[in-house]
């Protein structure tokens, strides 16, 4: 039988937590400071890989380093001209893949990857460095109706419009691709409470949107350990679980890259007070990364 949860008695931090449903959402004026840095941060990780670095695999499936760099590299240079990013997604660009399984996302991106295959780790990066600039003035220059768009996006429930996407998403993207790398290659990730602490805090946002609808009133406190960490409320107002995680643990939960009940089982989630919604919660930890 579970222990009855009293919320005091686990509390490491703050007397209450952050309602997750108060974090502000990203402001225009966020959107190119958030997505310059990322994009520095990114290149300078890449600059200080060995060459054994980029060979090596990673948490996204079939892709090494070398792969996840050129997807990247696609995304900055896709937001030059809308006629560019209207390209990667041009369906019938993408027909080989299809015809092999894939989902619409997954052939684009997968496309983007094998069109670079035979570059250098210099070519890849210097397309990121040497395009940084005219990719952030791209996203300025996007039209408004396109912006305010909704798409599908194959494995989400809902739609995300395409203005979300090139704010928000693809920097949240480059972002798990740099953890992806650094848990590769052996890199501490470099890490700061304004910057990597608000992505984290956006993906709360929006976790707490996604749960909200799944746990019927219930409420669980999520505690995250490591930098950017603390103690957020999802849900309903009335705790009756917490769920601890480290920071990183948590976003590779969230993308996908581990499944609810690997993380359970593993014990990179766990649960206390009442199991049976701590659990659910778990296994809807789910955000667009991509």
């Amino acid at each position: 039988m579970n222990q009855p949860f009293v919320l005091g008695s686990i509390m490491t931090g703050a007397a209450t937590p952050e309602r997750a449903a108060h974090i502000t959402k990203l402001e225009r004026h966020e959107v190119i400071p958030m997505a310059r840095e990322e994009l520095g941060r990114f290149v300078r990780l890449l600059e200080g890989l060995s060459a054994a670095d980029w060979d090596q695999p990673t948490d996204c499936a079939l892709w090494s380093v070398r792969d996840v760099v050129a997807h990247q590299g696609s995304h900055v240079f896709g937001l030059i001209r809308v006629r560019e990013f209207l390209d990667q997604f041009n369906p019938s660009n993408v027909r080989d893949y299809s015809k092999k399984g894939m989902n619409s996302l997954d052939a684009a991106n997968q496309r983007q990857v094998d069109m670079r295959a035979g570059w250098t780790p210099a070519q890849l990066i210097a397309e990121i460095r040497d395009h940084a600039e005219a990719s952030m003035a791209g996203r300025q220059r996007f039209p408004a109706p396109m912006r305010w768009f909704r798409v599908g996006v194959p494995g989400y429930e809902g739609k995300v419009s395409i203005g979300d996407l090139i704010d928000l998403i693809y920097t949240r993207d480059m972002w798990m691709h740099r953890a992806d790398i650094c848990r590769a290659t052996g890199q501490e990730m470099v890490q700061t409470a304004e910057h990597d602490g608000r992505i984290t805090a956006l993906v709360l946002r929006e976790l707490d949107r996604h749960l909200t609808a799944k746990l019927g009133g219930r409420g669980v406190i999520y505690r995250l350990t490591g930098k950017g960490g603390g103690e957020w409320l999802m849900g309903g107002d009335s705790p009756s679980a917490q769920v601890t995680m480290d920071v990183l643990e948590l976003h590779r939960l969230a993308s996908g890259r581990i499944r609810g009940q690997q993380a359970l089982e593993t014990g990179l989630a766990k649960v206390e007070g009442d199991e049976a919604v701590g659990r659910l919660a778990v296994q809807h930890t789910m955000v667009l990364y991509r």
